[in-house]
């Protein structure tokens, strides 16, 4: 029995593809799974096993891809393909470099499974894994599955990556996702904030320094890369470094070796780069302030970290997340957010995103003195904000059916929260008795808060 032979029974489906890209050997497994003979597939891309119309371009990508990825590297895919009556089937595909006969790298070794259905929810429009997060990344919305299997695609490979989102998305719990499921996860991942150090701090925490390098330098001392050697290093506001570092840098991208501030010795180092902005990097590159060499060694794989505008739907979700997050710290029992809440959170704009709403939140846990968060539990800023401006512009974006926008009117205010006795009390503790302070961030009038007061026998 010949290598082909053999690799005929093996119950899974295994595609031997050239440099050309195209298919040299298809098993059996995998010719029944989408109904084709051999003469259909052999000496055809890897399109012609029947990858579903949606699912083409990621296949083209993925094939593109293959021959620029370094040797041994691991790739892996999420797609669906089509049966001959045009079922679509879930599967995962993985695939590695291999050598030929003479020993070069010349062929893909391609390895393809159906996806268990427990593990795959499959529409008419989209393909996406029924999860609701993803490591650290929480989230449900269309947008979200695609991240997360952008994460995936980018965690299987070695390549460099651009992560670009505005400030608050998460774009480190991407790049941590990203360490986390590669090959590296069990050694060091390092983030340095570019925009905090100046250049010579920035120079000598990447690289290191020996001793007299400077004053101060009174020790030899290791720099990130060194030290994150086998591992992962986040750049993060990658948009912020001088010209000067730009070039060092791109060295360490080329040659992979870096030198120590004072000294001329190379020495190896084997990173992973992944860079994170919330700043255009081809805008930069177009006005000059970024290298744009420097700019196409960094930007192999680009991921757009959504903003909570573009994923509204995300936001119960995350709330119940970090509900359970600050319950779980400070101990008190708040389990839910009351829907007159919900629909403000749903109505806000959120420039700080994430961020700002897990600030908004933890806000709320100091307030709430029942089990339920009140909108008079929020920050005053983000209440007074939702009442003067109306609803977000940008509120269309994915909100869910049951918390449908409403205005806020101050006006009705009192009446429609229901404010609790207690509530009242510690608004009133909070601002030291001042009635005017605590009208005001209850969003109700003076006249609205005395007949509040006296109707709840408050003094």
């Amino acid at each position: 029995m010949n290598q082909n032979e053999a690799l005929s029974y093996i119950p899974c489906g295994i595609l031997i593809v050239d440099s050309d890209k195209k298919i040299t050997f298809a098993n059996e497994y995998i010719l029944g799974l989408c109904g084709k003979e051999k003469e259909d597939v052999e000496g055809h891309e890897l399109s012609a096993i029947g990858f579903s119309p949606e699912a083409k371009s990621r296949a083209a990508s993925f094939v593109e891809g293959w021959w620029g990825w370094v040797e041994n590297t691991p790739i892996r895919l999420r797609t669906c393909i089509e049966d001959l009556e045009h079922n679509r089937i879930p599967v995962f595909v993985s695939g590695r470099k291999m050598r030929d006969n003479s020993g070069e790298l010349n062929l893909y070794l391609c390895i393809m499974d159906i996806v268990h259905l427990e593990d795959w929810t499959v529409t008419n429009e989209m393909e996406s894994v029924s999860r609701d997060h993803f490591y650290s990344l929480v989230g449900k919305s269309p947008q979200m599955h695609e991240l997360f299997n952008l994460i995936e695609m980018a965690s299987s490979t070695g390549v460099n990556v651009v992560i670009q989102g505005e400030s608050g998305t998460g774009k480190e719990l991407v790049a941590s996702a990203i360490h986390h499921a590669s090959d590296r996860n069990g050694n060091s991942f390092v983030r340095v904030n570019c925009a905090a150090l100046t250049e010579t701090l920035l120079e000598s925490e990447l690289f290191g320094h020996v001793k007299g390098a400077f004053t101060g330098a009174y020790r030899d001392r290791k720099g990130t890369f060194e030290s994150a050697h086998e591992g992962t290093v986040l750049l993060d506001e990658i948009g912020e470094i001088s010209p000067v570092m730009q070039v060092k840098l791109l060295r360490v991208l080329q040659e992979r070796v870096i030198v120590r501030v004072g000294d001329n010795e190379e020495i190896p180092v084997d990173v992973r780069i992944l860079a994170a902005t919330n700043k255009n990097l081809r805008a930069l590159v177009k006005k000059g302030t970024f290298r744009e060499d420097l700019f196409y060694r960094l930007n192999v794989f680009p991921i757009h970290v959504p903003s909570l505008r573009e994923r509204k739907s995300d936001i119960p979700h995350l709330c119940a997340h970090f509900l359970k997050k600050y319950r779980q710290e400070t101990g008190k029992n708040i389990v839910s957010v009351s829907p007159d809440t919900m629909r403000l959170l749903m109505d806000y704009c959120w420039p700080g995103n994430v961020r700002e709403l897990e600030n908004t939140i933890e806000h709320a846990f100091v307030l709430c003195r029942i089990e339920e968060i009140q909108v008079t539990d929020l920050p005053h800023e983000l209440r007074v904000k939702v009442v003067r401006e109306g609803i977000c512009a940008e509120k269309t974006a994915g909100i869910a059916p049951q918390f449908s926008p409403i205005m806020i009117a101050p006006q009705k205010t009192s009446g429609r929260l229901n404010i609790s006795r207690e509530h009242l009390v510690a608004a009133l503790e909070e601002h030291g008795g001042n009635k005017s302070a605590t009208a005001r961030s209850l969003g109700i009038s003076n006249v609205g808060l005395w007949k509040k007061m006296k109707k709840l026998g408050i003094s």
